[in-house]
């Protein structure tokens, strides 16, 4: 029976849904546009009474939530074909996937049993599920992925089963270890796709539970079989596809043609303020999000994602060859070009342009990004001494890494200008590198996993740090001094868990061939936040999550918890409710606590004669500029940024406008959920020596 037009809304079946029936609660089903977060409500009939449970493309497994009656519903031809009735309750089971569409001879639906470790299972055609026992402990399985006659089952590894073992009565197994972590987030989620023949494996980074928060980062590996071993390599690009993520399992989608983002992942996500759908962009590496209304919100169900039928996707490294030697054609012939006669050229110029009025000059040198300012200056004496010092216009950039290939952007807070930065000492890795702090104009970068080091994005200086013994995986990270001429520098780094009952520090100083490792019991509750500490008066000053602090003395090797202040909060937010910031302004330190929604902003200052917090009202002439790999503190000629509190967030239409708090109303500008991040920067001071 042809469905009615009106039954699903305007554009559905040319881009991916998300869709949530609603069981016995509401006879409508709720299906959300990505794009623009709008909500429609529609009454497909099939669908009363029904909760999903898992889908696969335009299918969806369907249970009524008063019974044990479950069927598969074509949501496009409203085709139904009805299941056994499943006897085991609900509630014991967990991940559920399909092998292929029902209209395959070899469709197979599976659950894992989550409190016992069994399999259970059924064709279309059969009249009853078979249950058969694993051999591995279910209870921590993240999900599950079939592909080509396997289920992959992901726990603190993969087990990979053979689903032509089912018909023997005795599943078999074996074992693949996940992708090392690269990364940071204390939670984390992982899902496994498959894209055009291809198995991915995506590993969602929070700063604190899973599925609570937002994310701060997202590592993507593809499986390789190389001479008969599995092998992870990790990708910094899937291309012109788009990688749709939700509690069952990830789809691929080919997003040519479509209004969807390409190189994206697309997630739902159930946050403390309701459900966000994230983009993460891998181009880049920004993350935005959209949050939906209360009325989307229904603890009972959940969405998933409905694609429409599956578009053929292209091979991506043919189409970079192309790319790469086009243009590479038309650089040759367009340099030539410019050779021709750039000698004569260029003496023309310079007179020229030395004969201009200042006014223009000052108007051009204002629309032009900070290293072009600097050479305009330096065309004679007259411009130098006139023109104002772009590198005291502009004394903080917000500096993202999005690539590997060692270029990186600038971006101004205060003007929205932009200008690409070529770092010599990352153009040739091959890994990718993480900003993680900045002090002085200089940035700590991790490379790959182990591997620190030092660099000045302004004069290309780079010093590598010893390797790292293990995988780089602490709270926060901070260096005394740029290590330039300096034998006093020292890099930190500590990892204190939730309980905060201990604390791992690892350092080096300036000079060392290897860092050196030590942990402390601690004699106060200290519990670690995801924030960089502060070298303040010759030690490292590290901010716990109840807003207490913890002291590391370099030159003696000590580590101590300080009894005063006492904590802001008697008992510590749950994780990733809450950020919370350490910085030094004008000899003061000053940290900083607010909602992870932005609902308050508080800022105390360290009376360092009583050792107490002291709550300020504003912030008088400063501005803070806060992320968790640095925070700053900065007086600004411009009274307009002055008392504000600005975050790494810009628009993502305009791309000329930062995120801001502005302490004296209480209010942000525009809803901060409009806005883009990228998970890859750092607030820096351009210095030139």
């Amino acid at each position: 029976m042809p469905r009615p037009k009106s039954m699903f809304p305007c554009g559905f079946g040319d881009q991916p849904w998300l869709i949530q029936a609603r069981g016995s609660d509401k006879e409508t089903q709720m299906f959300i546009n990505p794009l623009n977060g709008s909500i429609e409500e529609r009454n497909i009939y099939e669908m009363h009474g029904q909760l999903c449970l898992s889908r696969f493309e335009e299918w969806l497994f369907l249970v009524d939530d008063l019974s044990d009656d479950c069927f598969l519903l074509n949501i496009y031809s409203l085709t139904k074909i009805d299941l056994p009735p499943i006897k085991e309750p609900f509630s014991s089971l967990g991940f559920r996937a399909l092998t292929s569409s029902p209209a395959s001879p070899d469709c197979t639906i599976l659950f894992l049993g989550m409190e016992e470790n069994f399999l259970l299972f059924c064709h279309p055609c059969d009249t009853e599920w078979t249950k058969l026992p694993v051999d591995f402990d279910v209870v921590g399985a993240k999900n599950m992925l079939t592909y080509n006659g396997n289920l992959y089952v992901v726990l603190h590894d993969i087990e990979i089963i053979d689903l032509a073992s089912l018909s023997t009565g005795c599943v078999e197994s074996i074992s693949m270890d996940t992708p090392d972590f690269s990364s940071f987030g204390i939670g984390f989620l992982e899902h496994l796709v498959e894209s055009s023949g291809d198995i991915f494996f995506v590993r969602t980074r929070f700063p604190g539970l899973p599925m609570t928060t937002s994310i701060v980062d997202i590592e993507i590996y593809k499986l390789l079989d190389f001479e008969d071993e599995y092998i992870w390599l990790r990708v910094e690009s899937i291309g012109d596809r788009a990688f749709l993520l939700d509690r069952n399992g990830g789809q691929s989608f080919c997003t040519q043609d479509t209004q969807f983002d390409k190189d994206c992942v697309y997630h739902i996500l159930s946050c403390y303020d309701g459900e966000r759908i994230y983009k993460t962009c891998l181009e880049d590496q920004t993350i935005e999000f959209k949050l939906l209304t209360a009325e989307a919100v229904q603890k009972k169900s959940c969405f998933y994602w409905i694609l429409p039928v599956r578009r053929p996707i292209q091979n991506d490294d043919l189409l970079t060859s192309f790319e790469t030697i086009a243009r590479s054609e038309v650089c040759q012939k367009g340099c030539g070009k410019v050779k021709k006669d750039e000698s004569v050229g260029a003496m023309f110029i310079s007179m020229q342009l030395t004969n201009l009025p200042i006014d223009i000059v000052q108007s051009i040198s204002e629309q032009l990004p900070l290293k072009d300012s600097i050479r305009l200056r330096a065309v004679c004496k007259l411009w130098a001494k006139q023109l104002p010092d772009p590198m005291k216009e502009e004394p903080l950039w917000l500096m993202s890494c999005p690539k590997k290939c060692g270029t990186c952007q600038m971006y101004s807070p205060y003007k929205g200008k932009q200008f690409t930065l070529n770092l010599k000492g990352l153009s040739s890795s091959d890994v990718p590198t993480r900003l993680l702090y900045s002090k002085d104009g200089w940035i700590l970068a991790l490379k790959g996993s182990d591997l620190l080091c030092l660099m000045n994005p302004f004069t290309n200086d780079f010093h590598h740090l010893p390797i790292l013994e293990d995988d780089y995986s602490y709270n926060g990270i901070a260096f005394s001094c740029p290590p330039k001429n300096s034998p006093n520098c020292t890099v930190f780094a500590i990892v204190s868990p939730p309980r905060g009952d201990f604390t791992r520090i690892i350092a080096w100083h300036y000079g060392q061939e290897e860092w050196y490792e030590m942990q402390f019991d601690n004699d106060l509750p200290f519990s670690g936040t995801d924030n960089n500490p502060v070298f303040f008066d010759g030690e490292f000053y590290c901010l716990g999550r109840w807003g207490n602090l913890g002291v590391f003395n370099p030159e003696n090797k000590t580590w101590r918890v300080l009894d005063k202040p006492s904590p802001i909060h008697s008992e510590a937010p749950d994780i990733g409710t809450e950020h919370c910031y350490l910085l030094e302004c004008d000899g003061e330190l000053i940290s900083v606590f607010r909602a992870f929604n932005m609902e308050y902003v508080r800022v105390f200052k360290l009376d360092r004669s009583n050792m107490a917090w002291n709550l300020l009202g504003d912030l008088g002439d400063v501005t803070l500029f806060l992320d968790y790999r640095t925070s700053m503190a900065r007086t600004l000629p411009r009274k307009i940024f002055r008392n504000k509190v600005f975050l790494p967030r810009l628009h993502d239409e305009t791309k000329e406008s930062t995120f801001y708090y502005y302490m004296k109303t209480r209010m942000h500008n525009p809803d901060f959920k409009i806005f883009r991040e990228p998970y890859n920067c750092v607030w820096l001071e351009p210095q030139l020596q």
